[in-house]
């Protein structure tokens, strides 16, 4: 966008009245994430920086990464890792839906609670399209897309995302490394099962997984996904008497209560719009990798 500027203001005065009617705070988000051009000179990106009159200013929005970003909380939810004008990548915790009907309260669902951020944090309705879905049990990375057009074509290519999680097991896999194949189909019980072949209403599934080190008393895995099924991961280590520590649906010890301890911590892909590589990744907390070995932890599924 260029702007010859009418009058000598600073360069938040000016990105207030190039974008009229937004607010303070979207300003300040827009100076952050923009390269500024004045007369041709990158002029860096402080607010109180003055243009003068004449002055001809060219802004660049840039892409927002944010790798480092402030892991969730119960009060503070929403933690951003990427964003830009056509993509958002925010990390939901355990114990939330990634989305749900209209019918669920907001703190229900991950998307309507993301969508009430934005909204108040740039001061208009925004709307968000799904891409993909974690279990409600499981943190991590989700993706959304800002237009129903976008969100078909990543869906399209779905495949060509490079997804993977971390684990803690309750065993070590053996052999330590290796892909799990078979066909995944959900039960009457709201649990599914791994079948060996193909049968009426089971789906094929493709889990390839590596052990990486011992977290005593348990055990770390690194996990990409080849398919993307309900409950995949969970029911795959299962089946080669891993468990998922917390995941006492599939088989994992029951004397405490825990988070389930997976976690979708890694997204690379193509950007559909700017065709570059976009990689975003995090680090769970201490906490994921120290689950309590004598009590309840304090964690509640919620619904």
């Amino acid at each position: 966008m260029k702007y010859r500027l009418k009058n000598t203001a600073t360069l938040f005065e000016t990105i207030m009245v190039i974008y009229k009617g937004i607010s303070k705070q979207k300003a300040k988000q827009i100076i952050k994430y923009s390269e500024f051009l004045m007369n041709g000179k990158n002029i860096g990106r402080h607010p109180k920086l003055v243009i003068e009159t004449g002055s001809e200013l060219v802004i660049i929005p840039m892409e927002k990464s944010r790798n480092e970003t402030q892991a969730p909380t119960e009060r503070n939810p929403v933690a951003i890792h990427f964003e830009d004008s056509h993509l958002i990548i925010a990390r939901k915790p355990a114990g939330i839906l990634s989305c749900g009907n209209k019918e669920l309260v907001i703190n229900n669902s991950y998307h309507k609670l993301l969508e009430a951020f934005l909204t108040e944090r740039d001061g208009k309705k925004t709307r968000l399209w799904v891409i993909h879905r974690l279990d409600r049990e499981v943190e991590g990375l989700l993706m959304f897309a800002k237009s129903e057009k976008l969100q078909k074509q990543i869906k399209d290519k779905w495949k060509e995302v490079n997804k993977k999680y971390i684990a803690l097991t309750e065993n070590r896999p053996d052999p330590p490394e290796g892909i799990i194949e078979n066909w995944l189909k959900d039960t009457s019980a709201r649990k599914v099962i791994a079948c060996p072949k193909e049968t009426p209403g089971s789906r094929y599934a493709k889990t390839e997984y590596a052990f990486i080190r011992n977290e005593r008393p348990y055990h770390l895995v690194e996990i990409k996904l080849h398919t993307g099924r309900k409950n995949q991961i969970r029911v795959h280590l299962a089946g080669i008497h891993c468990p998922v520590v917390g995941d006492r649906k599939y088989g994992a010890d029951s004397t405490f209560i825990r988070q389930i301890r997976l976690a979708a911590f890694f997204l690379e892909f193509q950007h559909p719009v700017t065709k570059n590589i976009i990689s975003v990744q995090y680090t769970p907390s201490q906490r994921f990798f120290k689950p309590s070995t004598t009590s309840d932890e304090n964690y509640k599924i919620t619904g």
